[in-house]
């Protein structure tokens, strides 16, 4: 499977062609995870002390931490995999059949540890990022510090793309099958429930954790997703299809 293990000391597993095998493990995974209002809080503690882990091994540039969750269930035969947009600038990751893509053009996105090394539950358009400045000793240690303080099943690892730290804020908004991370500063007629998504810097040789961050957001209604029984949601072709149906439920 190409998943990243924590015992490795280069990420080579990363680079590995993925197969159906890893999209059904990632499938099965997406399916058992706890909507984010049912996990725990995460304390700022853990957060100060992976940002210093983080940076310890050159790895902030790389990856963030991520709170592990999902919010529908996925159907058979597919994954969730995201794909940036611009004007504006949003990410949708949808439910998708891993034998319309190219393998080889998507990359595993967010990790969970497992009794089996690390595993993807959702996938990333684009090529992989960089890894050669990044500590060999990161994912062992990393491992250690969440099986040690009981949070494999709290915080996963995220691979970063051009997320970074950044002044702005991006917002998580729920659809049927799929979500939107969203400038914050276009999204309304919502309000931030928590932090879902944290990432690191090093400022002066010290570690930082980056504000703001990724936040779920749920709709003042009270409604948990943008669209619900009372008003279904439209046919999503494309991301023109996207952005209007935003527009039409007032969130954009």
């Amino acid at each position: 499977m190409a998943a990243l293990v924590a015992t490795f000391p280069k990420f080579t597993a990363l680079d590995q062609a993925l197969n159906t095998h890893d999209f059904q493990e990632s499938r099965a995974l997406y399916n058992t995870l706890k909507d984010n209002e049912a996990q725990p809080d995460i304390t700022d503690k853990h957060i100060q002390n992976l940002a210093a882990l983080f940076v310890r091994h050159n790895a902030e540039k790389v990856f963030g931490v991520h709170l592990i969750h999902g919010h529908f269930q996925i159907p058979e035969g597919t994954v969730i995999v995201g794909t940036n947009f611009q004007n504006p600038d949003m990410r949708w990751s949808k439910t998708t059949e891993p034998n319309k893509l190219e393998a080889s053009s998507i990359h595993e996105h967010i990790f969970v540890l497992t009794d089996s090394g690390f595993r993807a539950y959702e996938f990333q358009d684009g090529p992989l990022p960089g890894l050669t400045a990044v500590g060999q000793n990161f994912l062992a240690e990393f491992s250690r510090y969440i099986l040690a303080n009981n949070l494999a099943g709290l915080i996963g690892l995220q691979v970063l793309g051009h997320e970074g730290c950044s002044n702005r804020s991006m917002s998580e908004l729920i659809l049927d099958d799929s979500t939107i991370m969203l400038d914050t500063s276009l999204v309304k007629n919502c309000q931030p429930t928590r932090v879902t998504g944290w990432t690191f810097e090093s400022s002066n040789g010290q570690p930082r954790v980056c504000q703001p961050n990724k936040t779920h957001a749920s709709m003042t209604s009270g409604n948990h997703k943008v669209y619900n029984a009372d008003k279904p949601l439209p046919k999503l072709e494309n991301v023109d299809d996207l952005k209007a149906a935003l527009v039409e439920a007032d969130v954009m």
